[in-house]
């Protein structure tokens, strides 16, 4: 049996709070404020579920979720989509679950009528993998926001047309 076999789902469970945080934390770049965000996030799905603003794919390998996306409409946008997380466990990063997460929730984000995907990013040296694996996936870096994060901690915001 193949233990890289890697399986999309859409439907939040409980443990994925535990699995989003241990995701997030083995990736070692995500402050703890912004890991308590993620879960807010799980939360508001798990509770709100079909009426959530925040919508999830999880990679699963085997029974265990080892990378996740989530994506939602900008409310005040005819066909804009934010991008709000993508992350993959670091021991399990290359093995292509990131770029399958991007492909279906493009794929999804179509279904709904979203043309326009934002993702936004810190332009510190750290974040430099991910900055290239959304050009990579054919995004575009659109506006940089001097100090956002932080000082000297700018945000870098990429967008890609998508029908």
């Amino acid at each position: 049996m193949n233990n890289h076999i890697i399986k999309l789902r859409t439907q939040t469970t409980d443990s994925d709070i535990a699995a989003v945080s241990q995701i997030l934390n083995s990736t070692g770049v995500f402050h703890q404020r912004e890991i308590a965000v993620a879960i807010e996030l799980i939360e508001d799905n798990l509770t709100k579920q079909d009426k959530s603003e925040y919508q999830f794919i999880f990679a699963d390998i085997g029974s265990a979720a080892v990378g996740y996306i989530c994506y939602g409409p900008i409310t005040m946008t005819e066909a804009g989509f934010d991008i709000y997380w993508i992350a993959v466990e670091k021991d399990r990063q290359r093995l292509g679950a990131a770029g399958l997460l991007m492909e279906e929730a493009q794929r999804r984000i179509i279904d709904q009528g979203g043309k326009f995907v934002y993702i936004e990013t810190s332009t510190k040296d750290i974040y430099a993998p991910a900055r290239q694996f959304y050009i990579k996936h054919g995004y575009r870096l659109t506006a940089t926001v001097p100090h956002y994060y932080a000082e000297n901690d700018n945000k870098a915001v990429f967008m890609k047309i998508i029908r």
